[in-house]
């Protein structure tokens, strides 16, 4: 008996798919990265120290580990200018996390929701989770109007 072959047509040519090479390439697929470890070394600071105002508003930054850790899973890359820019806020935390693939880094996260991860082969990633749940201080405040997005 002959198998069937699942036919794709792109463009004006035909391309054949085997069921089997199709599900062998399925299996092929990584396993969705988790976190395995979360640790904070710091919370409340801000980037400004010259500012008294600001360091009062950024001690409540407070994020917990689970929420580290969410905004490890929910986070994507972003250019570095929405976190020096369009995102900014002062208050940061600081610490470490580990990935079920073997690989970790140290963080640095904004109340903004803006993070960058400093991987520890050297490579750095900016990211972005809007729907942070820990205080942020300067809530409100983001965004092109002096309105900010709420």
């Amino acid at each position: 008996m002959v198998k069937p072959f699942i036919c794709i047509a792109m463009a004006g040519c035909i391309l054949l798919f085997h069921p089997l090479a199709i599900q062998a390439h399925q299996h092929e697929r990584p396993k969705p990265r988790t976190v395995t470890g979360i640790q904070i070394t710091e919370v409340g600071k801000s980037d400004d120290d010259n500012d008294e105002l600001e360091k009062k508003y950024c001690k409540a930054f407070k994020p917990s580990r689970s929420e580290v850790k969410r905004f490890f899973l929910n986070a994507y890359a972003v250019p570095a200018k929405m976190g020096a820019h369009d995102r900014y806020s002062p208050c940061y935390a600081k610490g470490s996390v580990e990935f079920s693939d073997n690989t970790r880094g140290k963080w640095k996260l904004s109340s903004s929701g803006n993070g960058t991860l400093f991987w520890d082969t050297g490579d750095v990633a900016h990211l972005f989770h809007r729907g942070y749940r820990w205080n942020d201080p300067f809530a409100c405040t983001y965004g092109p109007t002096s309105e900010g997005e709420c």
